[in-house]
């Protein structure tokens, strides 16, 4: 065997021996995904729909108001039937958003978080329990959240930005097309 073959011998033993070390010291890793490793789900708002009586959105400087009827979802001041597969659906999502964290900083600087004023609201009334309220800032600097307010609480929080397009899709589609 050449002194070349037996330093790449030598050197692979020692690396194998190495690495197995390292394997067996390692500390265990929770896998992603586990039970263990994940955080329970919390939602922004705590609800049921079936409960909610008027729900008021505001966003792009437009607002719909919608009202339950025995007959179903109407705008309150028109009368106007709603679609309610929309209203329904815009309240399953809601119920799904989540409380992603919780923002470090000074909660009276709103203004710098797009929430003095807000950049959309939702508000709505629930038979039998005190009103829910979630005010909507700018999103994060990764554009993947936005900051919140729950139920005018100083804390601003969190939350998934996929409740903006969510708004939008409830505004085109909530009324009925003639």
């Amino acid at each position: 065997m050449s002194g070349e073959t037996r330093r790449v011998v030598v050197l692979g033993l020692l690396a194998c021996l190495l690495g197995g070390y390292a394997y067996v010291t390692a500390p265990e890793k929770k896998v992603l995904g586990s039970d263990a490793a994940r955080k329970p789900d919390r939602p922004v708002l705590d609800f049921l729909s079936d409960k909610v009586t008027r729900l008021t959105v505001a966003f792009e400087g437009k607002q719909l108001v919608c009202q339950r009827t025995p007959q179903g979802w109407i705008e309150p001041t028109s009368g106007i039937p709603l679609r309610q597969d929309a209203v329904d659906d815009f309240l399953a999502n809601l119920h799904k958003l989540l409380h992603l964290g919780e923002v470090d900083g000074d909660p009276r600087l709103g203004e710098e978080f797009g929430l003095k004023p807000p950049v959309a609201q939702v508000s709505m009334q629930i038979e039998g329990e005190s009103p829910r309220t979630l005010a909507l800032g700018k999103n994060n600097p990764v554009q993947s959240s936005l900051y919140a307010q729950i139920n005018e609480a100083p804390q601003i929080v969190l939350v998934g930005s996929v409740i903006i397009w969510d708004m939008r899709k409830l505004f085109l589609a909530a009324l009925p097309t003639s």
